[in-house]
């Protein structure tokens, strides 16, 4: 699995600065390939891991799970994923941008138990603070807002 990942050299700014505006820990850009998901994951882990707390920390990494996972399923098999983690003064902001521009995504409710798909926009909307979508040139962002003191 090939992908760009970036860990800004902001990330050494005062505690002073990074409470004014949120500071880019991650950037990476994937293939739209199942290896999307494992690759966003651990990338997301190593870059904040020294910057959050551990609980938080593992319901990000879930978060993002989904938030590829759904990009990777609807996106052409031709295009890439973008991942974006924001560090804010108490929250995490986690962007996925993708080339699907059709529809805005929406948790689907009710999902039947049998299913194996439709709960992940559901655990987006109950794990984070806050999340939402829009449609970007080219495709579509969805992000979710994660404070770290609650979560």
């Amino acid at each position: 699995m090939t992908g760009t990942a970036q860990i800004p050299q902001q990330l050494t700014a005062s505690a002073t600065e990074s409470a004014r505006q949120p500071v880019v820990v991650l950037c990476l850009r994937l293939p739209v390939t199942v290896e999307a998901v494992p690759t966003a994951r651990h990338a997301l882990r190593g870059s904040v891991r020294a910057l959050i707390p551990s609980g938080p920390l593992d319901i990000l990494e879930l978060l993002v799970s989904e938030l590829v996972t759904n990009a990777v399923r609807h996106s052409p098999h031709s295009g890439t994923v973008t991942v974006e983690v924001l560090r804010r003064e108490r929250s995490v902001r986690i962007a996925v941008t993708d080339a699907a521009a059709t529809l805005l995504p929406r948790p689907r409710t009710p999902v039947a138990t049998a299913d194996e798909h439709g709960r992940g926009l559901m655990l987006v909307e109950a794990l984070a603070e806050d999340w939402g979508s829009r449609l970007v040139p080219g495709g579509k962002v969805v992000w979710c807002d994660v404070d770290l003191l609650s979560a």
